[in-house]
């Protein structure tokens, strides 16, 4: 049985610094969102999530800032469900969301998560949103089985769940063993465009078949990963840097590893690296060489001896005992500044894929879809997000400027290849440009 978090408790290693990130206009958040075949009950929702937080302890927190770190602390406030904020992917609060680093809303037949990135990240947040669902399919009337897929209200709570993997699989390294370069990467090409006047994110959801998605990558010999992301960098290309090849950047993608799938872990806390895949704009790239370096890049990033590396270099930082004892004030200052002159020259966006959410067979017939959004900022403007469930594919955009060329292009290399697609947008750029 896990401890109590009726108590103060520490970030994970890569919680750490979602907090220091936090500005006027950005806040690393993402949002998973399933689309149900009849109308939510808001009522019965809020009953659901009242029942189901309790099995959560992890997710029962306040972030509170410290000393010399941020932390949290179990928090007693009621939880309560929201109407759908037409800013898509809004700021988590204390005020907004009761305390909570966590948002549910809801809308027509949609019930949607937010997740600050501090408690988690997509594999941990989807435990919870199925459990969500779950037990609001329940209190409906309907008849939907676990089938040891679902952690259910009143089960075991585990001490794995509230586990810190990076600490747990973390080699104590002597500082010339440390991986630095493999963390620092080039300057990045930055997506040009007309930000919003206001705050939120447009939303692009691109809906297909998941086994002709599949067929279409088995037969081009590459995962859905790399097609996506070779089309999503040949699109960039065609819109913004084929004709200024000789002053742009690389094309530097970010794309999360879920560490799981390698290390022993059920954590549901973060417990993922970022693998930086870059490609060099030249004037006949193609999507096939983009697919090979999207590949190649992978392959790297998710060998284990290599990921053991980065995870005992970005455990050094916070073990090295003259980092511990800085105060946070000061933490932050050297955070934002190194940030601004380096982090932020490294990223031209961020493509993340889920996989598939595996829910049981009797909660298939209630389910329509499920959507993954992660936010994208000032700097970064542009995501990309990938998950499936219940045979149903769906790729999100979302953006902080106007303009959709990007999109439309990534749309035109799917269809061309034969994919069918519908596609959905909550028009942001109608009312919101500058």
């Amino acid at each position: 049985m896990a401890k109590s978090l009726e108590t103060w408790s520490k970030l994970d290693n890569s919680a750490k610094i979602y907090p220091m990130l936090v500005s006027k206009k950005n806040q690393n958040i993402f949002r998973l969102s399933v689309n149900l075949k009849e109308e939510v009950d808001a009522e019965i929702l809020h009953n659901a999530l009242a029942m189901t937080i309790g099995r959560f302890p992890g997710f029962q927190v306040r972030l509170m800032k410290g000393a010399f770190w941020y932390y949290f602390d179990h928090n007693f406030a009621k939880t309560k469900v929201y109407p759908l904020d037409p800013v898509s992917i809004k700021k988590i609060t204390d005020k907004n969301c009761n305390g909570y680093c966590f948002r549910v809303s809801y809308f027509q037949n949609q019930i949607v998560c937010d997740f600050f990135h501090a408690i988690c990240d997509a594999t941990g947040a989807s435990e919870f949103v199925k459990s969500l669902v779950y037990t609001y399919l329940n209190l409906t009337g309907k008849e939907v089985y676990s089938d040891q897929k679902i952690m259910t209200v009143g089960s075991p709570v585990s001490q794995e769940e509230l586990e810190d993997s990076f600490i747990a699989n973390y080699k104590k390294v002597s500082l010339k063993q440390l991986k630095v370069k493999d963390l620092q990467g080039k300057k990045a090409y930055h997506i040009d465009g007309i930000l919003f006047n206001n705050a939120g994110n447009g939303i692009i959801h691109m809906y297909c078949d998941a086994k002709q998605m599949l067929d279409l990558c088995h037969k081009k010999g590459c995962t859905v990963t790399e097609y996506l992301g070779a089309a999503f960098m040949m699109s960039i290309y065609e819109s913004q840097i084929k004709d200024k090849i000789d002053d742009a950047n690389d094309i530097q993608l970010f794309v999360p590893i879920n560490l799981r799938k390698i290390f022993p872990s059920k954590t549901l806390r973060n417990f993922s690296l970022f693998s930086r895949i870059g490609a060099n704009p030249y004037s006949d790239m193609t999507i096939d060489r983009l697919i090979e370096i999207m590949h190649e890049n992978l392959k790297r990033d998710t060998d284990k001896a290599f990921l053991k590396d980065k995870i005992s270099t970005t455990v050094w930082a916070e073990k090295f005992f003259l980092v511990r004892f800085i105060p946070l004030f000061l933490k932050r200052f050297f955070f934002n500044f190194s940030n601004m002159f380096f982090g932020k020259t490294k990223k031209t966006a961020t493509l993340s894929n889920f996989g598939v959410l595996d829910i049981p067979e009797s909660m298939k017939e209630y389910v329509d879809s499920v959507s993954f959004s992660i936010s994208s900022n000032t700097t970064t403007p542009l995501s990309l997000a990938i998950i499936s469930c219940n045979g149903k594919l769906c790729i999100t955009f979302s953006r902080r400027i106007t303009d959709t060329d990007i999109e439309k292009r990534f749309a035109k290399y799917l269809t061309d290849d034969g994919l069918d697609l519908c596609v959905t947008s909550n028009f942001w750029e109608v009312d919101n440009a500058l």
